[in-house]
């Protein structure tokens, strides 16, 4: 997938499509050390509308949130002290009304999705609730601090 060097990206459902496979993919990576894990994630029906999307694109649109959290070039500093640049992070967010986003950053764009379906609301009232806070740089990442510059 290529994206644009500057401006917005296309409102298509393959971004969204994009996203909903990164999410399968990432549950699949946390999973993978658990081959019962594994076989639920196949399983799953309530996976099923996402499986549709990810591969077929069945559901359209398929609302994605995304923003910008830090500057493409953001930097952080490893173990050693030296500044890194973050090329990509993820994390799974469940929010206190149990709905479950799967959230990605790529140089510093942040992307949603919400995996219980085609629904962002969710997401942006959690924002809300927290000042805009990425789901990615909660206390359970080490907080502000850990943002890139």
């Amino acid at each position: 997938m290529l994206f644009p060097l500057a401006g917005e990206l296309p409102d298509t459902p393959i971004v969204s499509r994009f996203l909903a496979k990164i999410a399968l993919e990432a549950m699949a990576l946390r999973l993978v050390e658990f081959p019962e894990g594994v076989a639920y994630l196949c399983d799953e029906a309530q996976l099923d509308v996402l499986r549709d999307h990810a591969r077929r694109g069945y559901v359209s649109p398929w609302p994605i949130h995304i923003r910008t959290i830090y500057h493409q070039d953001g930097k952080t500093f490893g173990p050693e002290g030296n500044a890194e640049q973050i090329v990509h992070e993820f994390d799974f967010l469940v929010t206190d009304q149990s709905e479950w986003f799967f959230v990605l950053a790529i140089f510093g764009v942040e992307f949603a999705i919400n995996l219980g379906g085609p629904e962002i609301s969710g997401y942006r009232r959690w924002l809300e609730q927290t000042g805009g806070l990425s789901p990615l740089y909660t206390d359970r990442h080490g907080g502000l601090a850990a943002m890139p510059k």
